[in-house]
């Protein structure tokens, strides 16, 4: 590989870094705008199907303890060794 080709492979990767990054920006603003809408519309009690916050910690202390609930795993309590033999 030339210095050229090596500067030009560079120079087109840095080009990709920074689009990359600035995409990885908008996203995270796009989240953020959403969250805040989505915050208000749960405030909001005349928006259908957006329950308020209060509603989901009750559920959540239904379960509290239970890391994994709603998680059945179906390999739970076997030995991994078995299936390989």
């Amino acid at each position: 590989m030339r210095d050229t080709e090596a500067r030009d492979l560079a120079d087109r990767l840095d080009e990709e870094a920074d689009e990359l990054e600035h995409r990885s920006e908008v996203l995270e603003q796009r989240t953020k705008d959403v969250g805040r809408e989505w915050a208000q519309k749960r405030a909001d009690p005349k928006v259908p199907a957006a329950p308020p916050e209060d509603d989901d910690d009750n559920e959540d202390d239904d379960e509290e303890g239970d890391e994994d609930a709603g998680w059945d795993d179906p390999d739970e309590g076997e030995d991994e060794d078995e299936d390989y033999e």
